[in-house]
């Protein structure tokens, strides 16, 4: 059993195990949206890994080559994404200029990530393909980033809510980057980084769910 796979069925069952426990905590009626769609997108990581593991297991191969596992990865983004863009973001930055320099530092989260992708990844001696598959995977981990960076930095609003989504946000911003680092690790074909970024993957995507709970607790109480 190679060290890929071996990844991937960590990754997966943590990411099952974080879906699961979401399902049960958050879909049920008159829960909040904001929680089911981090749920979602630890689902959406769940079900991609899973096609990857049985890819796997049936001789193929994830390294050079388009593969649906990818869009887990995407989905699990968007879905990040969408929960700060749509449901939280409005409740603390309200377009006014005091709040300027908040969105001027956030920037270097997808900066940061976007100079990793081209010193590692478009200036390697991969494929056309790879390099613009992994370029559409940045550009959500880009959007991602920057909304899990300013909250993590945003001044408080009321009832606390981004105090509390603190550790939530920690959290989803080392996910954006771990995403960039195995698609760096993939595209070096590091058998051993990708098992440990295998390993880091599938804590954070419990600890996501976890720390989602937490934060809806404190903020409702």
């Amino acid at each position: 059993m190679n060290l890929i796979l071996i990844a991937n069925i960590i990754t997966c069952i943590c990411a099952l195990i974080g879906f699961i426990y979401g399902i049960i905590k958050f879909f049920k009626p008159k829960k909040a949206v904001y929680p089911q769609m981090i749920t979602l997108a630890v689902g959406c990581m769940a079900f991609g890994r899973l096609y990857q593991v049985v890819r796997l297991l049936t001789g193929g191969e994830i390294l050079n080559s388009f593969q649906l596992g990818l869009l887990g990865i995407i989905g699990s983004l968007m879905f990040l994404f969408s929960a700060n863009y749509g449901a939280i973001d409005s409740l603390a930055d309200d377009g006014s200029k005091e709040f300027t320099k908040y969105r001027i530092i956030s920037l270097a989260a997808p900066l940061v990530a976007a100079a990793l992708y081209f010193i590692f990844i478009f200036a390697s001696d991969n494929s056309k393909l790879i390099k613009v598959i992994y370029g559409l995977v940045t550009v959500f981990v880009l959007q991602a980033s920057y909304f899990h960076l300013k909250h993590l930095i945003f001044p408080d609003v009321d009832f606390g809510v981004i105090r509390c989504l603190k550790p939530y946000n920690l959290l989803a911003l080392i996910y954006s980057f771990i995403c960039m680092a195995e698609m760096i690790l993939l595209n070096a074909n590091s058998e051993i980084g990708i098992l440990l970024v295998g390993v880091v993957m599938g804590g954070l995507l419990i600890g996501i769910v976890i720390s989602v709970e937490r934060g809806i607790k404190k903020w409702t109480t």
